[in-house]
């Protein structure tokens, strides 16, 4: 009866109950080295979505068979915790010495393609580990640290093993220090907008502005570029917020503009949250509606996060936002995993080639034929294309010949305050002279 009621009656290995029992014992009665290993499965979610709830018990049955069948020794034990995790104690010394191979031998047995009833499949592993005593000799810290490692491996890319060390502990707080710091920030009105102008260079006119978070009134979030702290919102709930917030500003500014007789388009990087959040096209309307902003003036940049989320169905939000006006541009074209077949597909406007192909276009002859194919399948597409990040005259000229003529970088702008930004609009062909005088004034 004892043994019945420690097991998990789906996949027969011991359930959370019973593997926290005797891993508890094992620590508790054991002064020798000991190896948790924390595995959570990759795409278990795709395949239980879409083959259901059968198929997924099915697989969960199997990868219990296949871990099992890759732990050296009956003195090491699996328990599933829940859901698709799975732990495993490794408590022979032998187990312990060679735990890399252990783990690396699961990951690869689980990425091997898998037979559910006539459905082949593919999943994957990611695993974290933590060693007694070397990380602690507490069960539930343990627990927790080969748990934070799990996380690491699946946010490196999955399909891997990833070591827990303390460092791991120091960029966690730091990170939740920024969280915190960010929705203060929010709270008591302390960030700012800053404006990137996008350029058409054949017409010498300015078309957009593209929204930069500035930070500048909180001093520990100075340091990081929004690309860094778009990363860390993005890991909780603010990052919504922050994405609201933007927006809200960002029809704020094309009031004010509008009210000087300036037409430009804002370009808002949108957080994949938000996108994915239910009710978001609603939302958007009320807003546009409470601002009297025309959808036609709104673009919004996503990522690859928001375009290629398995479990969010992408394109029909797409379409909504294309019924609304709304044009939706694809942040870092070229780098990204989008596939050309979506693109071609989907109700997407403009591609934003990433600078990894502008920066280095001028040096390496094999990236400049990689930017020139790029460029061709957006124009080809019909989509405009933007060359992000340009830095030098050379550059501009090279993309010049590729018929690409909207670009935004360090050549032309930094991102600019809402005063300045007008300014410039007001006198875009007096380039040189209008950044001497705001050197002058010490503005940016």
């Amino acid at each position: 009866m004892a043994t019945q009621a420690n097991t998990d009656s789906l996949t027969q290995v011991l359930n959370r109950e019973g593997w926290l029992a005797k891993a508890k014992d094992s620590i508790d009665h054991g002064s020798e080295a000991k190896a948790i290993l924390f595995i959570d499965l990759d795409r278990f979610k795709f395949v239980n979505d879409s083959l259901g709830h059968k198929a997924g018990d099915l697989l969960l049955q199997m990868v219990a068979q296949l871990i099992e069948a890759e732990v050296d020794s009956p003195t090491d034990f699996v328990g599933r915790i829940g859901g698709d995790e799975f732990v495993v104690l490794l408590q022979k010394e032998q187990s312990v010495v060679n735990v890399e191979k252990i783990a690396n031998r699961i990951i690869y047995s689980l990425s091997q393609p898998i037979l559910l009833d006539t459905t082949e499949v593919e999943i994957g592993a990611s695993i974290g580990i933590s060693l007694l005593p070397t990380d602690s000799s507490d069960l539930a810290e343990l627990l927790k640290y080969a748990d934070l490692a799990m996380y690491r491996a699946k946010n490196s890319g999955r399909n891997q093993m990833v070591f827990f060390h303390q460092q791991m502990i120091k960029k966690i707080e730091y990170r939740r220090r920024i969280q915190t710091l960010l929705r203060k920030a929010l709270r008591e009105e302390l960030l700012e907008l800053n404006y990137l102008p996008v350029f058409d260079v054949q017409n010498n006119s300015i078309t957009g502005a593209e929204l930069h978070v500035s930070c500048s009134q909180i001093p520990e979030l100075q340091s990081l570029d929004q690309e860094e702290l778009f990363a860390i919102a993005d890991e909780s709930q603010v990052a919504i917020s922050l994405s609201e917030w933007m927006l809200a500003r960002g029809c704020e500014f094309l009031q004010r503009m509008q009210e000087s007789e300036l037409v430009v388009d804002i370009i808002v990087p949108i957080r994949p949250t938000h996108f994915h959040q239910n009710g978001f096209i609603e939302w958007l309307e009320v807003l546009l509606g409470q601002y009297e902003q025309s959808a036609e003036n709104i673009v919004l940049q996503l990522n690859d996060s928001s375009l290629n989320a398995q479990r969010f169905p992408v394109e029909k939000q797409l379409y909504e936002l294309q019924k609304l006006g709304v044009e939706v541009a694809v942040q870092n074209f070229g780098t990204g995993h989008l596939s050309p077949l979506k693109l071609h597909d989907w109700p997407i406007g403009q591609l934003n080639l990433s600078p990894t192909f502008t920066n280095e276009m001028t040096n390496k002859r094999s990236i400049a034929s990689m930017a020139e194919a790029l460029v061709q399948m957006g124009q080809m597409l019909n989509k405009k294309v933007v060359a992000s990040g340009v830095t030098s005259f050379d550059q501009q000229e090279m993309l010049m010949t590729l018929n690409c003529y909207l670009m935004k970088g360090p050549l032309f702008s930094e991102p600019l305050s809402e005063s300045n930004f007008e300014r410039l609009c007001i006198h875009p062909m007096d380039q040189d002279g209008f950044f001497e005088e705001l050197q002058k004034l010490d503005e940016y």
